[in-house]
């Protein structure tokens, strides 16, 4: 059962809160005091954390800073009765997630939250997904490396070559491919792999800018291009995107036969 910390000052909302939440089978816990709330979050286990823009202790952003400092994977729901403008611009740099306006909270609350688990699952496909890294330069493999595992992504192989990875002859569920090899050009390890791996997912990482080369690459067979170096929330943001689309297909093909 997955848990939810709601941090609020209205009864009314708490009260829909958890009238929602227990409904749909996830644990309610609530406060009015941000720093009451992050010793909540490491007694509970918290899933997720709705939070309004006001509560007793500190400030909203001081919270979310302390709480993404923490737990950077954490999801926070914000819910607010105005726009906010400059303040919402700054909350979402800080990293929340969605924004819940309250005149909408009862038909589209449990949506966001159920929305969320699924993004909580897709992850945890991700850490079962069997991975390939193709990368020659050892800094930039290490840095990839501490991405990975920071995410609890271990199922993973490593390459200097595209042709290792060939010889290997072994199925991944993604490969990441550096284009610019030593001895070889990453487009043409990437046509190989796609003729045996109809259905995988190879994604190209390059420091390459050139449209025309960007093109020839995803002629050749990428799903998508990654630009070095590695920007950790978009790196990872499409690994779980090509997972969500890769577990959804596998289902569909399970449902047909």
């Amino acid at each position: 059962m997955y848990t939810v910390l709601h941090i609020e000052q209205s009864e009314f909302f708490c009260k829909a809160a958890k009238e929602i939440l227990e409904s749909n089978n996830y644990q309610y816990i609530y406060t009015n005091n941000f720093n009451d709330a992050i010793g909540l979050i490491d007694e509970f286990d918290v899933d997720l954390i709705v939070t309004s823009l006001y509560a007793e202790g500190c400030t909203v952003e001081d919270f979310v800073g302390t709480v993404k400092e923490k737990y950077p994977e954490k999801p926070i729901f914000v819910v607010t009765g105005d726009s906010m403008g400059e303040e919402r611009k700054k909350l979402i740099d800080l990293g929340i997630r969605e924004y819940i306006f309250k005149e909408e909270f009862k038909e589209e609350f449990i949506k966001y939250v159920d929305m969320a688990f699924a993004e909580d699952q897709y992850a945890k496909d991700l850490q079962e997904a069997r991975i390939a890294v193709v990368e020659d330069s050892h800094l930039e493999m290490l840095f990839a490396k501490d991405i990975l595992c920071k995410y609890n992504l271990k199922n993973i192989d490593y390459f200097k070559t595209g042709t290792e990875l060939i010889k290997k002859n072994k199925k991944y569920d993604i490969y990441l491919i550096d284009i610019v090899l030593k001895d070889e050009f990453g487009k043409d390890v990437i046509r190989k792999l796609r003729r045996d791996n109809i259905d995988s997912t190879i994604i190209a990482v390059t420091g390459l800018h050139n449209p025309k080369v960007q093109a020839e690459i995803l002629d050749s067979g990428a799903n998508d291009i990654i630009v070095k170096p590695l920007e950790e929330d978009l790196f990872i943001a499409k690994l779980k995107s090509y997972i969500r689309f890769y577990t959804l297909n596998k289902k569909l093909k399970s449902a047909e036969e």
